[in-house]
């Protein structure tokens, strides 16, 4: 009974985190135009603030250790070549499918707005994605992801970090992070250190905005406070 409950309880825990929180950032601006309510939910500071709860609740019930954030001993050199050669074979071909969709946007964003990419370039690892890999990969596979069969945890990991991107409102976002969903979660779970997932989804990231598919990961309230800077 005990054992029943805590499940129930985890299973609305994960309901309320992975969808519902997502689903709210997406749904806001319509219901602020359908109410004529100002009702503005700023993405990033919402994520960090996500991440410091979860994070402190790890650390507190040692579901993570404080030293666990930094590890990688656990990324073999086979585990580094899998990466990197993933990543050159992706960068290929996300390079030369953006030649062929839309020319125009290929590495504008350095080219045009040099200070503001290099901003992204650093504070996007730092802030969006080390808050992405406490939520979306230590904490989901140390609390939620028994809830799931074995061979569909890292899948609905995948899923979820994609539903996560849904305030951004378009199929771009949401494919390519299901994908990205796969490789990152995976290479957690394979090597036990967030601190590699976290390198392997900040070089991809990082690669998207510059080559030329970030404005696709922009969402507007980020994008008016970083043109601010």
């Amino acid at each position: 009974m005990i054992r029943t409950c805590g499940r129930i309880r985890r299973t609305a825990e994960f309901a309320l985190l992975y969808l519902g929180v997502p689903a709210l950032l997406r749904l806001a601006p319509e219901i602020a135009r359908g109410t004529g309510v100002k009702l503005y939910i700023p993405v990033i500071p919402v994520l960090v603030l996500m991440a410091a709860v979860v994070l402190l609740f790890m650390l507190r019930t040692r579901l993570l250790r404080a030293d666990d954030l930094g590890a990688i001993s656990g990324a073999t050199r086979r585990d580094w070549a899998i990466m990197l050669g993933r990543f050159v074979c992706f960068a290929a071909a996300l390079s030369a499918a953006l030649h062929l969709y839309k020319p125009e946007a290929l590495l504008k964003f350095p080219r045009e707005r040099a200070g503001l990419w290099g901003l992204v370039m650093l504070l996007y690892p730092l802030v969006s994605v080390t808050s992405q890999g406490i939520i979306y990969r230590a904490f989901y596979s140390l609390r939620y992801a028994s809830l799931f069969p074995v061979a569909l945890q890292t899948l609905v990991g995948a899923v979820v970090f994609s539903f996560a991107h849904l305030a951004f409102a378009n199929a771009f976002a949401l494919a390519f992070t299901f994908v990205g969903g796969i490789f990152f979660l995976s290479s957690y779970r394979r090597t036990g250190s967030l601190l590699f997932s976290n390198l392997e989804h900040a070089l991809y990231g990082d690669f998207l905005f510059t080559i030329g598919w970030g404005e696709y990961f922009f969402h507007a309230g980020t994008l008016r406070m970083l043109s601010q800077q």
